[in-house]
């Protein structure tokens, strides 16, 4: 039978000062009245040995550290222990490290202690944390996340939701029914129409709601078509003039239209020419393969995909590929490939968090003979 107490909380500390570790050590472990069992770590390599030995309830880490600063280690810490709580402690709180601290899973970002009474309150601040047992599920803080990150995360856990966009004047809703984009309206807009200026909007805030049923079913098909149809209608209004890319806006943020003039005299000469038939549009894409996958390779989705592991294997090479011509043309952030050939067309999207690799074919549009 173990010894070891119920309530027993065993708490690391990173730091590469072994001065201050010995101290935190002899000071605190006194303090904790049999409490606490403290790990120490020099560095990151060590901290990682004792966290998969040991089942560590807390983790302390100092931000100025060589090699893998506090900030790194943070980060590849919320990765692999999503659950596991930390608290950063750094000799210059400025709001730069405290903002990337927190936004990379730290519960707290505190200052190093520079007398007794500040170690003091570092000792009580961590005995309440660590006595309190996380709740189930995830927690975090999502910043600068994109429409396209919500509606993805939604689809593929199959949710049922409301989204409410508000970007400056314009209020537009959502609804996913069971994975499935099902309606959207924005200002007079509605269908696929409103979707699309949805995901255009350049920035705003969004709320998840509870579903319930929208006044009408408007759009039809897989979100992840819809997705990129969406990103490629946004990128064609791109190439636009500013001046042509929204119709004017009240402060309801619904579309105006313009009223006529109150009386219009029109000669013959100002009649324009017929114009000339317009051709059948053509039909949409069909998906022939689909595979979606996590940062770690893992098959999250699968459609038709004859050969998966060579699918996933090239979206490895593709996410390899592009952090070098990121790094080396300065691009800025990778966000997709596209391959076009004759009716067929491949995108590959590799993001932080998963990887997608997705064949369309374009139909042929209909003989009208």
């Amino acid at each position: 039978m173990s010894n070891t107490p119920p309530n027993l909380k065993r708490i690391l500390f990173v730091d590469d000062s072994l001065e201050f570790l010995e101290m935190i050590e002899r000071i605190m472990g006194n303090w904790s009245n049999g409490e606490w069992q403290i790990f120490l770590a020099q560095n990151s390599g060590k901290a990682l040995v004792i966290l998969q030995e040991n089942n560590i309830d807390l983790v302390v880490i100092d931000v100025q550290m060589p090699v893998v600063d506090g900030i790194q280690f943070l980060a590849l810490l919320n990765r692999k222990y999503p659950t596991l709580q930390k608290v950063t402690l750094s000799a210059y709180a400025d709001e730069k490290a405290r903002a990337a601290c927190l936004s990379n899973g730290a519960e707290l970002f505190l200052e190093k202690p520079r007398d007794s009474e500040g170690l003091e309150i570092i000792f009580g601040t961590l005995r309440e944390l660590a006595r309190h047992k996380p709740a189930s599920g995830f927690r975090g803080v999502l910043r600068q996340v994109s429409l396209e990150d919500v509606i993805q995360m939604e689809c593929l856990n199959r949710n049922s939701s409301i989204l409410e966009i508000h970007a400056g004047k314009w209020r537009g809703q959502l609804f996913i029914k069971d994975g499935s984009i099902i309606h959207a309206h924005i200002g007079t807009r509605n269908g696929e129409a409103a979707l699309n200026k949805l995901l255009s909007l350049r920035g705003g805030e969004f709320n998840l709601k509870p579903f319930v049923d929208p006044p009408g079913h408007t759009i039809d098909g897989s979100w992840e078509f819809l997705l990129m149809e969406a990103a490629r209608v946004r990128d064609e209004m791109a190439q636009k003039p500013e001046e042509e890319l929204d119709e004017p806006v009240d402060d309801t943020g619904l579309d105006v239209i313009p009223a006529p003039p109150t009386s219009i005299t029109i000669s013959p000469e100002d009649i324009p020419e017929p114009p000339a038939p317009k051709k059948e549009p053509s039909r949409p894409a069909r998906i022939d393969e689909m595979v979606v996958c996590s940062a770690k390779g893992e098959v999250v989705y699968e459609w038709q995909c004859g050969n998966t592991n060579e699918r996933i294997s090239f979206l490895e090479f593709i996410s390899q590929k592009s952090l070098q011509l990121g790094e080396g043309l300065n691009l800025g952030d990778f966000d997709r490939l596209e391959i076009i050939g004759g009716r067929s067309r491949i995108v590959a999207q590799v993001k932080m968090d998963r990887g997608i690799f997705l064949r369309t074919t374009k139909s042929q549009a209909r003989s009208l003979e």
